[in-house]
């Protein structure tokens, strides 16, 4: 529509809507939300209304047709429902990183591999260390893990003192670290296992990689047969958000029509059209009406479904899904007694040494070998002083850590107590002086 024949309305909608829709869609915006979110959970947990907090988080949801009935909690639906679909966004992330991203290129997949499996290894070594042969050496997976939306929170607020391949350096070894924590919740996670279920839920699972195979893209064929292959591994006993990930990787990555096709293709429409007339009447036309749609059809066909519904879920997941488990996960009594009991207790401290120290004596170290023995290369203007930054910023561990740490203590009431604030006083102090070392001494180095 021409400028000029828009009216006041909707001049004045567009001037708000650019600037709104850049905040929403801003790192710092989903980064923001979360710590949001766990702010009011523990003000929410520590406040007179406590009471409430723990009434809305054990509620019951559900529905029943005559003698059949589900019901689960509202934490249970989040993190074994709403969860699996935060999994699902990062198997596509895995796989777009592989297939075309800084994993497809062994000089830089080899010193990030290496990177992460050091910065997953050296935290778990130290907590077990601290939980030798206690009932919470279970936990020993908490400090694996790493919040990638904390984690590029925090680097925005350096952001003009690091290279942008920083950025990118730090998402594809939370990518590596995450394929890392999805193993060990799918091998070590897991207690009673239904072998039908299980098995049930792999095959339809191959039922969706034959689909891919066959050209089938359409949506409502992975949602419906994934829908089924979730309830199938909920059942089975391990966690439905290795289902997640799993459905997410038989996602079509390649588009059915080259990009020359495309370009051909769409000039051969649009040349059509201009033929007839100058102008395109889609609303009154019915011709142009269909030949605009096979343009839209064609550049359907052109793109790849892993990358729509990677965007599509991107929002949904950063400002609904993470916000959510946030608000029923963080709720934690805080108190002095209770910040001196996680740092006294091995369980705390086992989580606290191996995300700020494990983190940063694993990443960094392994970055030295890689470097020193030439097993792989930095990216353009990064060195081993900013992946040492990095290092200490990946102690930010709070959503994988927290999730992690509910499924390794659901019955251990005390250890998920102390776990939990374990975890936030380790991100906090892994936060603080990650940015300080990357202000002042990963700047200096440059």
């Amino acid at each position: 529509m021409p400028s000029d024949s828009k009216n006041v309305l909707q001049r004045g909608l567009e001037n708000i809507h650019d600037p709104f829709s850049n905040f929403i869609r801003a790192q710092t915006t989903s980064s923001v939300l979360l710590l949001i979110a766990t702010l009011v959970a523990l003000w929410w947990a520590n406040s007179a209304y406590s009471s409430t907090y723990q009434s809305l988080v054990h509620t019951s949801i559900g529905f029943f047709v005559d003698d059949y009935e589900v019901r689960a909690s509202l934490k249970h639906i989040i993190n074994d429902g709403l969860m699996v679909i935060f999994f699902f966004l990062l198997g596509l992330e895995i796989k777009r990183e592989v297939l075309a991203g800084d994993l497809a290129q062994p000089e830089n997949s080899r010193i990030l591999i290496l990177c992460a499996v050091g910065g997953m290894v050296v935290p778990a070594l130290i907590y077990s260390l601290f939980n030798w042969s206690l009932e919470s050496q279970i936990g020993w997976g908490i400090p694996m893990a790493t919040d990638t939306a904390f984690a590029l929170g925090a680097l925005t607020l350096v952001r003009k003192h690091i290279p942008v391949s920083l950025l990118a350096f730090i998402v594809g070894l939370a990518i590596v670290d995450d394929v890392g924590a999805i193993i060990v919740i799918a091998v070590f996670y897991t207690q009673e296992i239904s072998l039908l279920h299980l098995l049930s839920a792999f095959g339809l699972i191959a039922v969706l990689a034959l689909a891919n195979y066959g050209g089938i893209r359409q949506p409502l064929f992975y949602v419906v047969i994934g829908v089924a292959a979730w309830w199938a591994m909920l059942k089975s006993g391990v966690h439905p958000t290795v289902a997640g990930v799993a459905i997410a990787l038989t996602v079509p990555a390649r588009p059915k029509v080259a990009s020359g096709e495309l370009l051909d293709n769409t000039n051969l429409k649009i040349a059509a059209m201009h033929q007839k007339t100058e102008s395109v009447d889609v609303l009154g036309s019915r011709e142009d009406h269909e030949k605009i749609l096979e343009v839209r059809d064609i550049a359907e066909r052109a793109s790849t479904p892993l990358r729509r519904w990677e965007d599509a879920l991107t929002l949904p997941v950063a400002l609904f899904i993470l916000p959510l488990f946030a608000l029923t996960n963080a709720g934690v009594e805080i108190s002095f007694d209770s910040i001196l009991i996680s740092l006294m207790h091995p369980t705390g401290l086992g989580i606290i040494a191996g995300l700020v120290i494990g983190k940063f004596v694993g990443i960094s170290g392994a970055c030295w070998l890689g470097l020193r023995y030439n097993i792989g290369r930095l990216p353009p203007g990064v060195s081993l002083q900013h992946v040492m930054g990095i290092s200490l910023i990946a102690g930010i561990g709070f959503t994988m850590s927290t999730f992690i740490a509910a499924l390794g203590f659901d019955a251990q009431a005390e250890n998920l107590q102390i776990a939990k604030t374990a975890i936030l006083l380790a991100s906090v102090t892994s936060a603080v002086l990650g940015l300080i070392y990357i202000r002042f001494v990963a700047v200096d180095s440059k």
